[in-house]
């Protein structure tokens, strides 16, 4: 599934671009605006906190993340050498498979919390960035001169009200 949706997402930018110059993707991060505070959080949780302001709110969701993630990936890999260790041994009533089932509870219960973290830090940066933005006037002033070379000079400049 996931393939097929790469695929057609390549098809249809091969089949827009048909000069390689002309495509170009632009992505503007700078304005404040929800959306550009959710994508931040999105590729990195914490970072559309950071991006808000709230750096110690910041640090804490992207610790959590970082220590639930890599918790999930340690018990998952203690959860396989235990079933290998019980395997090998052969017992039924071996302590070996009660330790690769409370390791592998343990990592999926950590990648939840991973999940759930991550999912939090792009719903609060997206709301906490809407009600700031109202805070916020954008003044927008664009002087667009395109010479030979292609230069564009454009100003931007964002003002409390």
């Amino acid at each position: 599934m996931v393939k097929k949706f790469i695929a057609i997402i390549i098809s249809v930018m091969l089949l827009n671009c048909t000069n390689a110059s002309a495509c170009t993707l632009t992505c503007d991060f700078s304005e404040y605006t929800e959306i550009n505070a959710a994508l931040r959080s999105a590729v990195m949780p914490g970072w559309g906190q950071s991006w808000n302001n709230q750096k110690t709110k910041a640090w804490i969701v992207f610790g959590v993340f970082a220590v639930s993630v890599f918790g999930t990936f340690y018990y998952l890999a203690k959860a396989d050498g235990d079933y290998v260790k019980y395997e090998r041994l052969g017992a039924r009533d071996s302590s070996y498979y009660d330790d690769y089932e409370k390791d592998l509870n343990t990592s999926r219960t950590l990648g939840c919390i991973a999940v759930a973290t991550w999912i939090f830090a792009i719903v609060d940066a997206y709301f906490v960035a809407k009600k700031e933005s109202k805070k916020y006037a954008f003044e927008k002033f664009n002087v667009d001169t395109y010479g030979k070379d292609g230069v564009m000079l454009r100003y931007k400049t964002r003002f409390s009200i």
